[in-house]
């Protein structure tokens, strides 16, 4: 089988990467032409058959440093690995395009998992060992991911969910017991999730930087976030977790009456005056026992929304903000953040519980909660958060450089060595 090597018309590309197994939201269409949006320099670049079918793809960008220009592909090229011809067609090709505009070297980041984990650090099955000493022996460097968040380029460690088994009609059974818990303490608080439209984003942005100062981490702006909302359209979800103060203290109060009722059928005057129960069997003194602490906790829970209120500008709060890019593939989660004065009404509960379901329903069969920081000492409460969802964290297989002009990019990787950078 022959290839042609070229750049690739739009539709075409979009129906490959929307039906290949590795398609993601980084090699899709509309990644494209966000970075397009943004100056970069960005191809659809790739192989096709005699047939004039397409056998591997990439969205290629391409950047100044010293000595020319790196091409890189974010998670892709899009292909069969097992081919080792497909993939060095790929590779020749995209050396030749990259010669004509003062090429470097390539640098590829496959999205292609290397190792998984469970939540203690334990490794699950074998170690993609021989894809990566394939890859490593074709490329002329390669790295595997250290640990810690990636500052440049898409997350190496990711906590996933495989929603193939999933079952429609509980989703939540298959969350562990903390989530569980918290979307059930939920049901009290009546938070409202729903999608935003574009006129809303400067409260979603305000939201994540709040959130992005607190914890100490660099916020895209809010024209990032606009062009997303505008190239992406229905594939981008912008999420909002409310709360309605008037109706959260209503329903405490009709909890309350409810309960203070059940102790009058219980202890009738007695209620007012227990001094003397005795006339009460067992089973009547251990529920009003019960309904007694119930009634206290919900007058305590009732004088908290009150100041809660009191102390909100609005009857409505925005409690909480998510962002998902939506592909047949997965469901990513991308951006987020809440409000702190919020956080014991557990609302990023709610909107991934939402999500999750959603993606079952639509017969999505991942769910990405994105990046982790590859540690599982417990110092990661990120991690921690996302395990309540039950998954594993895999490590990717990380990155491979190839030439583009040698003796250039060899004098480029020893002053890199030299100043210990990557």
């Amino acid at each position: 089988m022959s290839y042609k090597f070229s750049e690739l018309d739009d539709l075409d590309y979009a129906r490959f990467e929307q039906s290949h197994p590795q398609g993601n939201f980084i090699q899709s269409l509309e990644q494209k032409n966000l970075l397009n949006q943004r100056g970069d320099q960005v191809k659809l670049l790739g192989l096709t058959d005699d047939n004039g079918n397409i056998a591997a793809a990439a969205v290629v960008t391409w950047s100044k440093v010293k000595f020319g220009q790196l091409f890189s592909i974010e998670r892709g090229p899009l292909l069969d690995y097992s081919d080792t011809a497909l993939f060095q067609s790929f590779i020749d090709g995209l050396r030749h395009f990259a010669r004509q505009h003062n090429g470097l070297f390539i640098r590829i980041r496959p999205n292609i998992a290397y190792a998984e984990f469970t939540e203690k650090g334990d490794l699950i099955g074998e170690k993609n060992t021989k894809l990566v000493e394939k890859l490593a022996a074709l490329a002329s460097d390669s790295q595997l991911p250290a640990v810690g968040y990636s500052t440049s380029g898409e997350p190496e460690w990711q906590f996933v969910k495989d929603l193939r088994q999933v079952d429609p009609q509980n989703v939540v059974k298959s969350y562990n017991r903390q989530a569980k818990y918290h979307l059930n303490k939920n049901k009290q608080f009546g938070i409202k999730l729903r999608q935003i439209g574009k006129d809303e984003l400067a409260a979603f942005k305000k939201i994540t930087q709040a959130t992005a100062d607190r914890l100490h981490y660099h916020d895209k702006d809010l024209s990032f976030y606009e062009t997303l909302f505008d190239i992406y359209r229905d594939k981008a979800k912008f999420m909002f977790a409310e709360i309605n103060f008037k109706d959260y203290a209503r329903s405490i109060s009709q909890d309350l009456e409810d309960v203070q009722n059940k102790l009058v059928r219980l202890a009738g005057e007695k209620y007012q005056d227990l001094t003397d129960l005795s006339d009460l069997s067992a089973s009547a003194k251990r529920q009003l026992s019960e309904g007694l602490k119930t009634e206290t906790a919900l007058q305590k829970r009732l004088e908290e929304a009150k100041t809660i209120r009191r102390n909100s500008a609005t009857d409505v709060a925005l409690v909480a903000v998510a962002l998902f890019v939506v592909e047949q593939q997965e469901i990513v989660y991308l951006y987020s953040g809440s409000d702190e004065n919020y956080e014991d009404f557990f609302a990023p509960y709610e909107i991934q519980d939402h999500m999750i379901t959603e993606a079952v329903n639509e017969k999505i069969p991942l769910y990405n909660f994105y990046g982790v920081s590859g540690k599982f000492d417990g110092s990661d409460g990120v991690l921690g958060f996302k395990t309540h969802f039950n998954g594993c964290t895999r490590e990717m297989v990380g990155s491979f450089d190839f030439p583009v002009n040698r003796p250039k990019y060899q004098l480029y990787r020893f002053l890199k060595n030299i100043l210990h950078r990557q």
